[in-house]
Order: C-alpha cells, then sequence, then structure tokens
C-alpha cells in the first residue's frame, strides 16, 4: 500500500514515531500528519483528504469519544481506529457502537498493520458499494425514462402469428421498416430458425389463454442480442383470444453485467482466498519469529542464573559462556535476517560493488560453517571446475587452502565478479547454513564453483564468436530434500515448508529469500532442484564474470594467487589499544553500563559512565573525556538531543569531541539520523569488545 494518507491525532512523539515505524515495516507506505490538540485534530479534518485516522483515547483536555464525533461529522466516510494503552472493554464496544472501525492497544501494535489494512480494505469496499449503487441508481432513471416513453418492443399478432402492429421502437430495434413487419411471420421477416421456440410460445398463448415471459437471443452485426418478452392475450368479448400484445425488452446490457459481475465475484472470492493464505502465513512466521527469538533467551538466561547462583568448574563455565555466546550470535544473526528483508521490502538494500574473487569469499563462508559441520560429522566439500581454460581441470579440496603437488600445472584461477565481497559471503553462507541444517549427521554437502561459457546471442547476431561467461556456484547435501509441492515457493519471504509447532528445524524462512534479492542484485540468477523428501536439494547461483574465455586463456599462464585481501578483517592491536584514551559513556542501561565500562578498561581505556544526558552535560568539562559513546533512546533527552547540545559548544568546552551512537536502533533510519544529528559513527547493539575498540582508536587517531 502507498500513496496513503493518514491523520494521527497522539500527544506522544515518541508513539507517533513508533506508529509510523510499523506502518513502513508493514509495508504501508503513507503520508502521515501528526496532531496533538484538539485544534489542530479540527483544521486538519476540516482539510479533507485523508484515507485513515489513527487516534488516541487518552489525551490531554480531549478525549477519543469526542475526536471521533468530531470524524464523523467532518468526514463520516474514513475509518477511525483507536491505537491507545487505556481501554477497558466496555468503553472498547462503546466506541465501537458509535461509529470506530476498530481499537488498537498499544500493548499489541503488531495488531496495528492487519487493523490498518483491514479498515482501508473495508472502506475501499464500502466507497466500491456506493459507486455501485450511485451507478445502479442512474441504470434505474435512465430504464424509467425510457420506459414512459415506450422504448420497449411492443407488437400485436393475430392468430395466424403475423403482425398486425408494431411501435417505432420496433424499427430502432430491428432496422426493419414498421410497414414490412404487418402481415408477415417472424420466420417469414428472415429471422433464424432459433425463433423457432418463439413461434410455439405464441401458439401455446392462443391455446391456453395464459400469459407468458419469454427470454431469447439471437445474433445481429454488432454481436448478440438478448431480449426478455411478455406474452399477454387480449380477448374478446366472448373471451376467447382474438391476438396476443408482445412487449420486448433488449437486456443484453443486464446480462452482459451479470456476466462480468459472475466474473468479477469470481476474483474477489480469489482475491479473498489469497489474503487468507497470505494472513495465514503471517501468523504462522509471527509464531515461528517469537519462538525463535525466545528459544535463545531461554538458554542466555538460564546459564546466567546458574553462574550467578553458584560456582562451577572450568568444564562447566567454559560449557556456559559458549551457549551463552553461541546463542547471543543466533538471536543477531536473526535481527539482521530481519533487517535486511526490511531493506529489502523498502528497497534501500544497496552493494558496495567491486572487481571481487569469487574464491575468497566462498572460502571464508566454508571456514564459517564448518565447526557446523564437523558438529554433524557431515562431510564438507569445495571443488573447483576450471572449465573456462583449454583444459578441464578440477581442484579439489576439503581445507581451507588449496594444495597442489609440486610438479602440477594446474593454476588456481581467479572467478572475477562485480560484487559486494560481504554479500557474495553472505549468499554462500545462507546456502551452506541450509544445506548443513537440513543435512543429517554423517551425510554430504558439496560446493561446486564452475566456469561456465555460453553463446551470447546478441553478439551472434552480428557475426561475432564472443562467449558470454558465468560463474555457476552449486551447493549440493543429502539432505531431507524438499516437497515437490512447495519448491515453486522456496525463495518467498516468510515462507517454509515446515511451519508447525512440531518442526524439526529452526529459523525464520528469510535465508533463501535474501539469497535470491542479493543474487539478483549482482545481475545473476538462482534456483533450487530436488527430486523430493529425502532425496537431498541442490541449489545453483549464477554470477556473470568479468573475464571473458579468450582473457582468462592469456592469463593461464599466471600463477593464481589471489591477489584480493581475505574478507574477514583482522584486528591487530596491541594488548591495551586504547592505553590512556579516556572515554565518557552515556547509557540509562546498567547492564549496558558495566559491559561497556569494563570492556574500555579491559583495552587500557579510562572510562566513566552516566545515565542520562543531562549527566553527559554537567561531567563533559570535568572528566574531559578524548571520545564519546552514547546510547540513543533515554528517558527524558535522547543520544540525538545530547550530541546536538555537545556540538553547540565551543571546542575548549567539548564540542567537537568524536562521538560514536552506540544504540539497539539499527535500522539505515536510524543511522542516518545518527550522523545527521552529529555522530561520528554509528553501531548497533550487540557490538563485539574488540570491534568497539577498533572504532575508538580509529576516531581517536582521526581527531
Amino acid at each position: 500500500m502507498s500513496g496513503l494518507r493518514i491523520l494521527l491525532l497522539e500527544d506522544s512523539l515518541l508513539d507517533a514515531e513508533l506508529i509510523h515505524a510499523l506502518l513502513s515495516e508493514g509495508g504501508i507506505a503513507c503520508e502521515q500528519v501528526h496532531v496533538q490538540t484538539q485544534a489542530e485534530f479540527q483544521t486538519a479534518l476540516e482539510q479533507d483528504g485523508f484515507d485513515l485516522i489513527l487516534s488516541d483515547y487518552s489525551l490531554p483536555g480531549f478525549d477519543g469519544i469526542t475526536a471521533l464525533e468530531m470524524a464523523q461529522h467532518y468526514c463520516p466516510d474514513i475509518p477511525f481506529i483507536f491505537v491507545t494503552a487505556t481501554m477497558g472493554e466496555e468503553v472498547a464496544i462503546e466506541t465501537l457502537k458509535s461509529g470506530a472501525t476498530d481499537y488498537v492497544l498499544k500493548q499489541r501494535l503488531e495488531r496495528l498493520v492487519p487493523s490498518v489494512r483491514r479498515a482501508l480494505r473495508e472502506a475501499e469496499y464500502q466507497r466500491a458499494c456506493k459507486i455501485a449503487q450511485a451507478e445502479l441508481y442512474r441504470r434505474e432513471q435512465e430504464f424509467r425514462a425510457l420506459a414512459e416513453n415506450s422504448p420497449d418492443v411492443i407488437a400485436r399478432i393475430d392468430t395466424k402469428l403475423c403482425y398486425c402492429y408494431v411501435n417505432p421502437a420496433t424499427e430502432i430495434a430491428t432496422g426493419i421498416p414498421l410497414e414490412k413487419w404487418i402481415g408477415k411471420t417472424v420466420a417469414e421477416m428472415g429471422y433464424p430458425e432459433e425463433l423457432d421456440t418463439w413461434q410455439a410460445k405464441l401458439r401455446q398463448v392462443f391455446a391456453t389463454g395464459l400469459g407468458c415471459s419469454l427470454e431469447f437471443d439471437f445474433t445481429r452485426s454488432k454481436g448478440r442480442i438478448y431480449y426478455q418478452t411478455r406474452i399477454v392475450p387480449e380477448y374478446t368479448e366472448n373471451g376467447t383470444v382474438q391476438s396476443l400484445l408482445t412487449i420486448g425488452r433488449d437486456v443484453t446490457n443486464y446480462k452482459l453485467a451479470e456476466q462480468a459481475l459472475l466474473v468479477s465475484e469470481a476474483q474477489l472470492r480469489q482475491q479473498k482466498e489469497e489474503l487468507e493464505q497470505a494472513n495465514r502465513i503471517k501468523d504462522e512466521f509471527l509464531a515461528v519469529l517469537s519462538h525463535e527469538l525466545r528459544s535463545p533467551l531461554n538458554a542466555i538466561l538460564g546459564w546466567a542464573k546458574i553462574l550467578r547462583s553458584r560456582t562451577l568448574d572450568p568444564t562447566s563455565l567454559s560449557r556456559a559462556l559458549e551457549t551463552i555466546e553461541r546463542n547471543a550470535k543466533l538471536q543477531t544473526q536473526l535481527i539482521e535476517d530481519l533487517l535486511d528483508v526490511s531493506r529489502i521490502i523498502s528497497g534501500k538494500l544497496t552493494l558496495r560493488p567491486y572487481p571481487t574473487n569469487l574464491i575468497p569469499a566462498i572460502e571464508a563462508a566454508i571456514d564459517t560453517m564448518r565447526l557446523a559441520a564437523q558438529a554433524k560429522s557431515i562431510d564438507l566439500q569445495f571443488t573447483i571446475l576450471n572449465s573456462g581454460l583449454a583444459t578441464q581441470d578440477k581442484i579439489t579440496s576439503a581445507q581451507r587452502e588449496f594444495s597442489l603437488p609440486p610438479q602440477s600445472t594446474i593454476q588456481k584461477p581467479k572467478f572475477l565478479v562485480l560484487g559486494d565481497p560481504n554479500r557474495l559471503q553472505q549468499i554462500v553462507w545462507n546456502l551452506l547454513s541450509n544445506a548443513i541444517k537440513f543435512t543429517p549427521h554423517g551425510g554430504l554437502v558439496e560446493v561446486n564453483l564452475e566456469w561456465v561459457d555460453e553463446e551470447a546471442g546478441e553478439q551472434e547476431s552480428r557475426g561475432e564468436n564472443s562467449l558470454a561467461s558465468y560463474a555457476k556456484i552449486t551447493v549440493k547435501d543429502t539432505g531431507m530434500g524438499i516437497n515437490p509441492e512447495f519448491l515453486p515457493y522456496v525463495f518467498d519471504s516468510f515462507r517454509q515448508a515446515d511451519g508447525s509447532t512440531t518442526r524439526k528445524h529452526g529459523g525464520l524462512g528469510l535465508g533463501l529469500a535474501i539469497v535470491r534479492h542479493l543474487v539478483e542484485l549482482h545481475g545473476g540468477t538462482v534456483s533450487a532442484q530436488s527430486s523430493g523428501e529425502r532425496q537431498g536439494a541442490t541449489f545453483t547461483v549464477q554470477l556473470p564474470l568479468l573475464e571473458k574465455k579468450d582473457k582468462q586463456k592469456e592469463k593461464g599462464k599466471d600463477t593464481g594467487k589471489n591477489s584480493f585481501p581475505s574478507l574477514a578483517p583482522q584486528f591487530n592491536t596491541p594488548s591495551s589499544p586504547l592505553q590512556g584514551v579516556r572515554v565518557l559513556v552515556v547509557d540509562d542501561d546498567a547492564d549496558s553500563r558495566d559491559f561497556l565500562v569494563f570492556a574500555l578498561q579491559d583495552f587500557g581505556a579510562i572510562a566513566t559512565a552516566v545515565t542520562s544526558a543531562s549527566s553527559a552535560l554537567e561531567v563533559l568539562t570535568t572528566f574531559q573525556p578524548d571520545i564519546l559513546i552514547s546510547d540513543i533512546g533515554m528517558p527524558e533527552q535522547d543520544g540525538y538531543s545530547l550530541i546536538r547540545q555537545i556540538r553547540a559548544l565551543p571546542p575548549e568546552q567539548g564540542g567537537d569531541i568524536p562521538a560514536i551512537a552506540l544504540t539497539a536502533y539499527a535500522g539505515d533510519r536510524d543511522r542516518s539520523l545518527a550522523l545527521a544529528a552529529g555522530f561520528q559513527r554509528h553501531l548497533s547493539k550487540p557490538v563485539m569488545p574488540d570491534h568497539l575498540a577498533d572504532v575508538v582508536v580509529e576516531l581517536v587517531n582521526s581527531h
């Protein structure tokens, strides 16, 4: 949904921003007009042009019922939804009786997007009904005017079934002059045999004296014509039928409208089924999301409680810390996947492309997943099929480094593509993660990289013999396979073959959707094949290569050494890289403050922490920090307000201090807001201590 205008009556700026963010993430792109007072609300209503009204119920000096009454007065057709934290059941029912479309509690804002979508659909349906009713009324008025002016085909027929009278509408309907009808039957007028039924009906009314109705159609130059006709007997004084009066009406338009209505109803039923299916998928995904986020928390909080309540032996302590770290990383990955999907939906997922060798990217992804494979005794193999060279060379290795015999003439090829190395690694990592997840203990996962040349049709049409080259990455496993019915949907967002509560494998069903989008952004394609359940699966990625076959042949004599750096960044610093650096930490969360101070001091920094923006401004001149690390979401004043106040100070009072925004608001919009407010860097929580230290060193040195 896009191009919408939503009027929001809300006295809380944070709630207003949250509502706008939820609508945007839910795919409802809209212009939100935010008002807080009764006067502002009335002014906005008088302007009109809104598609939806969202209103808090409890407002200072103003209540929701009054807002509803005003909305119904100025724009009664606009849906009205209460979004409030305080509304009992009786009040809610009363608001609905008074005309509110729905209500959503702020404690359950996950209902907001479905409620808005439903309200907009219902409003659109009501508008369509009114339009249809207006059209129907117009048609009825038109029909009345036509009837009063005798538009119907009226004729009198004698006992020989010959026409003895026809009205002017007959000539208009048939194009035959009136005088030619007199004294002739319909058959003598040259109408087709289909009208034999017409003459049979006429004889029936003459015989029985009972009127009847008849529908018939016939073909003319303009198409099929439909008529509804009433046959009425006319009696003599002695009660015998002496003639018949026929009143025929052209109902072609009605018939066509009826047929169109049937088609429209079928389409509406199909759309309803699709919406119901989408709702089922949404509900299923939310249930899975809750499970996937809560499960790691169970292990994290459980082990944390044990660590606080007792002293563990070294083995158990190591196990506890590994479990906490593993589950925290799992939650981080889930959040990153959700953010990636949000960027994909909003069209904000971008690449930083440059010529990149695929081999290091694949090796880095394999290294990341190697421990997971070893834990399940899965044989993880990486094979390079160097078909771009003059001979078909095959290099196979289950290790990170390629070990070639000294006498071998086989050179390690370069598979150069124009791409983002991190995103290319993410593509392979997601495919490998899926393969290992769904492959049973002792199985096999193969990664193949192949150079493929094929004729370029456009070049061939010009008489050239050039080849189009692409890299083919295949990830094949011996796992549970894919049901053929689900195979067409395997790359859809929020779709999983098994979304039930009894499923054996975790995940949100986002990985393959992200893979497809990233591959397409690189100009490639991705496909999935499986012979069925328990028969393994194969995923194939094709990416265009920068080098053609002839160029690769010239480089066949190259040493094959990779000239591109490893994708995994290395942080090589002394044991105390922040020795003597003064750091001011601002965070209202006590656990976050303690962690940051401990981590920074562990790297040699002199760190002090405060709980609010006002406290930070107080200690800024006395502590004289070299760098500021601040949270964004804090009570009273947020991090944006703090950095703006600091940037307004002269340099000698700390106005030019380097600053890092460290926050759980991790979206692209949040990063832009932080940099625009005055921060030099934006880091999302959770953050690793060494990465934080790296950024601090970089900013302090540059300053």
